[in-house]
């Protein structure tokens, strides 16, 4: 007989100390509007930002609820294997912070963008298109943020399922009240905060996981329930996807728009490597931590399990049926309340059952595949329902509040990153009339005649520095909607691991592609970097629509092949020509 359902202990003291933290956070952001003066304090906060202020605005920007949800979920169905990702993380960083690979000549330009870069080395077009599929894919990737962590907060505290909606709102107009008005100023400052809460809360959880289940536990679950998986990086996740994090992390370190603006923002160059090589063993943190919390809720709930009992049937396919009928019926509801360990035996029977039968029997195989996306369903709610478990009064609202804090930092690093993109790099662009600049036949630059030698233009000629200002505070409101309803009409087409991870290949492998061939290859054309964005973004998406079953790894690798294709095929084949109408070749 199963577990009663869990009930949350969530208490007022509890929302004290949650609604306090939120309150502190919003009111810091608040109160350094009056540092904000030009679009320069605003994206880039004058270019000040210290080494550990830097350091913990970077991790509180990348470490949001969904971060703990989505790490969770992966280390819950990869078991050990899903830490090879942190360990990539880690040597990507501090690969990045020793030599200084791309962000130390990017930060030399003092760019506020990175496709303000693209429109100095290969022209205005280029620099367009790059902003238009930078904005898409991270606005898709943005997207499903708050309907994931609205489900955790509906966990932990208990909110009726109705409200989940309100909730998802309540958290983005929080985080849009002091990033429209403050920028990265008001995300520098309340980020050191909301890291003192991230990092309270992280402890908690840890140990909490701990006293509940210990490293043995853990390891005993994967071993008997993994399906003789979870401990082989190489042997469950495959050499390609291995080598597609690679890729993938390098990219995500240098030209992630969230992450290059915290090394645009940094004193000078040497401030931005050094940030990236303390942080490294932060983001390395960031993904452990919370995949440990995945295998430790799978330890949980199997805990309190009772073996799955295989029905009566006159042949396989049919006793495969009625598991899986049996399962439809109480399976969202399980997921509802808590009862996980009712699920979790169901699912694992129809995974046996299924795999049994899969060599002699294709309609097995579809079996096979709703076990799969059943047990990713149970590994994005096991953590958040193991805490609502676990953790007394007091204890819950404090991790409650560092959960919140990341949370909130993470919503406004990315509306300002991708509404700097969209207002400065899209929209601006198009309504000023400066000349464009291009890529000169040597790979040398061509700049407009009214600009320095040496210096970039502010990203949108044409535009004052109010309009600039007012263009991006809009483009945050319009983002926020915009997510508000993708999160609640997209259905996800696997584990939330692979969807963010794929949406931000759309536009990362071609950006990485274009700017390293534009800082290291003379040849490197117009041509071939539209090519490049063209093409690396086609396999991502179709990874997005679930009925052309393009797998995680196939569509990471191709897009990578095809940007490297597709950039120096377009620029060998159509070299780049000086401009003319007035502006003059650099020498």
């Amino acid at each position: 007989m199963s577990a009663p359902a869990i009930g949350p202990a969530f208490s007022t003291l509890d929302a004290a100390i949650a609604v306090l933290s939120l309150v502190v956070t919003v009111w810091i952001g608040l109160r350094v509007k009056r540092y904000v003066g030009t679009i320069e304090d605003y994206l880039v906060a004058s270019r000040g930002m210290g080494l550990y202020v830097g350091a913990a605005s970077l991790l509180s920007t990348e470490v949001g609820i969904i971060t703990y949800m989505y790490q969770a979920q992966f280390g819950f169905v990869a078991g050990f294997s899903a830490f090879a990702v942190g360990l990539i993380t880690l040597a990507v960083c501090l690969l990045v912070g020793r030599t200084g690979f791309v962000i130390t000549r990017l930060r030399e330009m003092e760019i506020l963008t990175v496709p303000q870069y693209f429109e100095k080395r290969y022209g205005r077009s280029v620099r367009v298109l790059a902003g238009v599929l930078m904005a898409f894919g991270g606005s898709l990737n943005l997207g499903i943020f708050p309907i994931i962590e609205a489900r955790f907060l509906a966990v932990v505290t208990g909110i009726p399922a109705r409200y989940v909606g309100w909730t998802m709102a309540a958290l983005l107009l929080i985080a849009l009240a002091y990033t429209a008005i403050g920028g990265m100023v008001s995300l520098i400052v309340t980020n050191y905060v909301q890291y003192v809460f991230l990092a309270a809360g992280t402890v908690i959880v840890t140990l909490v996981c701990l006293r509940e289940v210990g490293w043995g536990g853990m390891v005993a679950a994967v071993e008997s329930h993994g399906g003789g998986q979870g401990f082989d990086p190489i042997a469950d996740l495959g050499v390609g996807f291995i080598f597609w994090q690679v890729l993938l992390w390098i990219a995500l370190m240098t030209v992630w728009q969230s992450v290059a603006m915290r090394t645009f923002s940094t004193r000078d160059a040497a401030v931005g490597k050094r940030m990236f090589t303390l942080t490294g063993f932060l983001f390395l943190g960031r993904a452990i931590l919370p995949m440990a919390w995945g295998i430790a809720a799978l330890a949980f709930f199997w805990g309190r399990a009772t073996p799955a009992v295989v029905p009566p049937a006159p042949t396989p396919i049919a006793r495969i049926a009625q598991v899986d009928a049996r399962l439809a019926l109480t399976f969202s509801r399980d997921l509802d309340e808590g009862r996980l360990e009712r699920a979790l035996p169901q699912v694992e029977l129809l995974d046996r059952l299924a795999r049994a039968e899969e060599p002699r029997s294709p309609e097995a195989a579809r079996f096979v595949e709703k076990a799969s996306e059943r047990r990713g369903e149970i590994g994005l709610l096991a953590m958040p329902w193991m805490l609502a478990a676990t953790l007394p009064s007091g204890l819950l609202g404090l991790m409650l509040a560092g959960m919140l804090a990341a949370s909130i930092s993470t919503y406004a690093g990315y509306f300002l990153g991708w509404s700097a993109i969209i207002a400065q790099d899209i929209v601006g662009p198009l309504l000023s009339r400066g000349a464009p600049v291009v890529s000169g036949a040597e790979g040398g630059l061509v700049s407009e005649p009214a600009v320095p030698p040496g210096s970039f233009a502010l990203p949108s000629p044409g535009l004052s520095n109010r309009a600039q200002l007012r263009l991006t505070q809009v483009t945050i409101v319009a983002l926020t909607l915009f997510i508000m309803v993708w999160s609640l009409v997209y259905h996800l087409p696997g584990p939330a691991f692979f969807y963010l991870q794929v949406t931000a290949n759309l536009f990362m492998a071609p950006t990485l592609v274009a700017v390293v061939g534009g800082l290291y290859w003379r040849r490197a054309s117009a041509a071939g970097a539209a090519f490049a964005f063209v093409l690396g973004a086609l396999t991502s998406l179709a990874y997005l629509v679930p009925s052309l079953r393009v797998g995680v790894a196939t569509a990471g690798n191709l897009s990578w092949a095809l940007a490297v294709g597709g950039f120096v095929a377009g620029s060998v084949l159509v070299p780049s020509r000086p401009v003319t109408g007035g502006a003059e070749k650099r020498p």
